[in-house]
């Protein structure tokens, strides 16, 4: 009986630390046309953002590199609901790559975007990177964590 208890206590530890939602994390997220248009907004564990923006194709034809860039801190409230959408997304259960199975389609437009997500949670590190595919579908709340993401960089 003994030790019944203290395998099962264990195991509760073992369940509750593996279903938390992150305290102290950070992560990158980019989205790229190739050669056309780059954003990226990088957040550290201190609530720090940073977020670049380059349109290449117009600096190529400057013959001159322009990156915006804009900084500033996350508010309690806009960490906790970045924190609750990774916590749900399960990013690091999700594989390493999407759409690369096959060739872009050059009529969809669309197919030329790469995203591109790198998290971090103490020193574990999660790389995840997608080129659009119609045959892939995600879990809504990773959806939900890409859409956060790109509104608060558009926003910035």
């Amino acid at each position: 009986m003994k030790y019944s208890a203290t395998i099962l206590f264990f195991i509760m530890i073992l369940i509750a630390g593996c279903d938390t939602i992150p305290e102290e994390f950070s992560i990158i997220y980019s989205m790229e046309s190739a050669g056309n248009y780059k954003i990226s907004i990088e957040i550290d564990k201190d609530k720090n953002y940073s977020v670049r923006q380059q349109n290449m194709f117009f600096d190529f034809q400057a013959g001159k590199e322009r990156i915006n860039t804009s900084e500033g801190k996350l508010s309690d409230d806009e960490y906790a609901a970045l924190a609750e959408l990774i916590f749900r997304s399960r990013l690091f259960k999700m594989k390493d790559a999407y759409g690369f199975e096959q060739e872009a389609n050059l009529d969809n437009p669309l197919d030329g975007f790469i995203y591109q997500l790198s998290y971090t949670e103490g020193k574990k590190t999660k790389y995840i990177s997608i080129r659009s595919n119609s045959n892939d579908s995600f879990p809504e709340p990773f959806l939900q964590l890409l859409r956060f993401l790109s509104s608060f960089a558009s926003k910035q």
